[in-house]
């Protein structure tokens, strides 16, 4: 294990704050030392092929980091890796600690491999969070585990809406986190370059995995064509399904005006299914508990998952770490980098109900499954569940309404804003035959070399810094709107994540965005949700075919410092979609000279040696095969534009030209559960169904 030393005790950056009583990083609290080495090596979650991933502590996912609102934690990545890297606290606000925000190019200098990296912050805020590479697409690699932070003892819940307070809060403090994501058997570099070389936005994936853990199901073709959408011959238009259940890589509404290169796509990206044993998640319930609680947070590559528990109501709480008025649903859609939490009522005969976890795209019909354990129980129960093998309802359903979801307590959002930016995401028109090349801010992408820049934009003067597309500038106490166009007629749902502060989701839908300010749209009569809208660190857009789509994001700039505004699809953010965000640069963080975020001159809470550039900073078994009953799965037995940025009011127009939880021990059984037939409804919320019903529209 190579050490570097921690040489240096980094002196704490200067910011002049307003109107805030809060706890920092340098207050008089508690200090929690958590301590992950990073290390490349095998892992084989689906039992199928046997990769290289990133591993923390050998593990994978890594281990939790529990904390209580108010301490303070030093995280310390130890980068065994051969690669550079650099850690983010996904949804950590990061007040006061600008620096501990862990991007490359950004807030630091990369991690060189060899090195150790320790990062200071403050959990100012409780909920479920995590922690996660930010090195290119590093996280399709594994690196990643869960923060869990603990409210104060006074904080006020929403649990008086659901049931008894005192057993919906001990089932809270033991929450369960689960990792549900695409796993595939080509690491990310080779991932992205195989999309490079065919011209192919790639979404076809070898499994579902839950927690590190799960199996390769391949079933019938005439199976996965019967857990689609009905219009989803329509789309295919003769053709059939892949035997991954995949939309085929040469699909014309998909691949669009790209020229493809099949030639440099290896079959087994989209047309070989291998079936494999593997051994899928199970989590452990005791019915005397009276409830239990789960959060499913999405660390996942492009999927977008919807979550269902056989005959189990979810009852959402929390999204993004931020309590919601609680909605009783049937299932969520969780997109990649959101956590959302929920309780279930332990209500039922001691049985294994099957957790079902299905794509909610268009691209790929396909599910990964687990196991909610009843103590005693009697073995699998013969229930239907709610969702198919594909996502498609089975039944009416209650679905996660994300616009609805109000913050508990209310939280108050301005009628009004001072600063506009309109960024427009399509395929990078710089680039305009890379079906793989994204931009965020409608004119150029943002490069993957950016994540190598020192000094970082955080060690910058905001001053001195050219204007530009991909940087945007605000200052301290502005309302600021972020209204997102996606471009049509194909437009794909986006999971968007903002760094540092929480912003409203104010507005979305399907349509045309023709206008420079949200004051315009809504004296054209376009709704927006001033009075209770969701409170989220990340949000995605609704799908839609022939037209675009759109959403506005609305935050108060109150969290000086240099940030990102991403697509947290791995391959779309590599490609090119996001931006910097400058925030407050009339009272940005100063730092010692000759700091430049390496963590050897003074950055806040970080230390490093050298100049701390590159690498990484700082069960149930299920057996399955293939075969079995085809209206059953898993089957029973084996078998064979430009930004336009605009200022309201007197100010001047700015222009630019540019926990894991470790589950119960493992129990023997696969996870069955029996329905027949396709969906008999369409998905309230999901863009599965949404979205092929509208492709079918374009193509019939």
């Amino acid at each position: 294990m190579a050490f570097t030393s921690l040489s240096k005790a980094l002196a704490a950056a200067t910011l002049a704050f307003s109107s805030f009583s809060l706890v920092s990083a340098g207050s008089q609290s508690t200090h929690v030392p958590f301590v992950i080495e990073a290390t490349w090596g095998p892992t084989d979650p689906t039992k199928a092929i046997s990769r290289d991933a990133l591993l923390v502590n050998g593990s994978f996912p890594g281990p939790p980091l529990n904390l209580k609102v108010g301490e303070t934690v030093d995280f310390t990545i130890i980068n065994n890796t051969p690669d550079v890297t650099g850690i983010h606290f996904h949804g950590i606000r990061q007040l006061g600690t600008p620096e501990a925000d862990g991007v490359p190019g950004v807030s630091q200098t990369v991690i060189k491999s060899g090195e150790t990296y320790t990062y200071t912050w403050t959990a100012e805020d409780s909920g479920t969070y995590f922690y996660h590479a930010h090195y290119k697409g590093q996280m399709m690699d594994g690196l990643y585990g869960a923060i869990i932070i603990a409210p104060a003892d006074d904080a006020e819940t929403p649990f008086s809406q659901i049931g008894d307070v005192p057993t919906l809060q001990k089932a809270a403090s033991q929450v369960e986190t689960v990792f549900a994501s695409d796993w595939s058997r080509y690491t990310f570099a080779e991932f992205f370059a195989i999309e490079q070389a065919a011209n192919k936005d790639t979404a076809c994936t070898d499994s579902i995995i839950l927690n590190g853990q799960g199996s390769v199901y391949c079933p019938s073709i005439e199976f996965l064509t019967a857990n689609a959408a009905p219009q989803t011959p329509a789309l295919l238009n003769g053709t059939s399904l892949t035997a991954k259940g995949c939309i085929p890589a040469n699909n014309p509404v998909l691949q669009g005006r790209f020229p493809l290169n099949a030639a440099a796509l290896p079959p087994d990206v989209y047309d070989v299914c291998t079936p494999y044993e593997g051994t899928n998640y199970t989590y452990t319930v005791d019915a005397n508990d009276g409830y239990a609680a789960m959060s499913f947070v999405n660390p996942g590559g492009f999927a977008i998952l919807q979550v269902a528990i056989d005959s189990h109501k979810l009852i959402v709480y929390e999204i993004n770490g931020n309590y919601i008025v609680p909605q009783w649903v049937d299932e969520i859609t969780v997109g990649n980098g959101d956590r959302i939490s929920f309780f279930v009522k332990l209500d039922q005969a001691p049985a294994d109900y099957t957790i079902r976890v299905a794509n909610a795209g268009v691209n790929q019909v396909v599910s990964g499954f687990g196991l909610l354990s009843y103590k005693g129980s009697a073995g699998v129960a013969n229930t239907a569940g709610v969702i198919n093998y594909g996502g498609q309802n089975t039944t009416l359903i209650t679905s996660l309404n994300r616009a609805l979801a109000a913050p508990y307590p209310a939280v108050s959002v301005a009628a009004t804003s001072d600063l506009t930016y309109v960024l427009d995401i399509s395929n990078d028109p710089s680039q305009p035959t890379d079906a793989w090349a994204w931009t965020l801010s409608g004119s150029q992408a943002y490069n993957q070399s950016r994540d190598d820049a020192a000094p970082p934009l955080l060690f910058q003067d905001p001053a001195t810094v050219p204007d530009s597309d991909l940087i945007l500038k605000t200052k301290y106490g502005q309302w600021v709107d972020l209204i997102i166009r996606i471009q049509g007629p194909l437009a794909q749902p986006h999971p968007i994540h903002k760094h540092a502060n929480k912003f409203f989701a104010i507005g979305g839908a399907p349509g045309d965005f023709n206008f420079t300010t949200v004051a315009e749209a809504q004296a054209a009569g376009l709704p927006f949700n001033l009075a209770n809208p969701p409170f989220v660190d990340g949000y995605t857009n609704p799908p839609a075919i022939g037209t675009g789509a759109w959403m506005v994001f609305r935050y108060q700039v109150d969290t000086p410092g240099a940030w990102l505004l991403h697509c947290h699809i791995q391959t779309h953010f590599s490609g090119g979609m996001g931006v910097a965000i400058l925030d407050a640069i009339d009272k940005f963080p100063q730092f010692p000279s000759g700091d430049n975020g390496s963590g050897s001159g003074g950055g806040k809470g970080n230390s490093g040696s050298g100049n701390g550039n590159s690498g990484s900073t700082g069960g149930s078994s299920g057996n399955q095969g293939s075969g079995g009953d085809s209206n059953q799965y898993p089957p029973t037995s084996s078998g064979s534009g430009s930004v336009m940025t605009t200022v309201s009011g007197p100010t001047a127009v700015w222009s630019s030209s540019v926990a894991h939880s470790t589950g119960s021990p493992a129990k023997t059984g696969p996870p069955v559960a029996t329905f027949t037939g396709a969906a008999s409804a369409t998905h309230a919320l999901g863009y599965g169904a949404g979205l092929i019903a509208m492709l079918a529209a374009l193509v019939v």
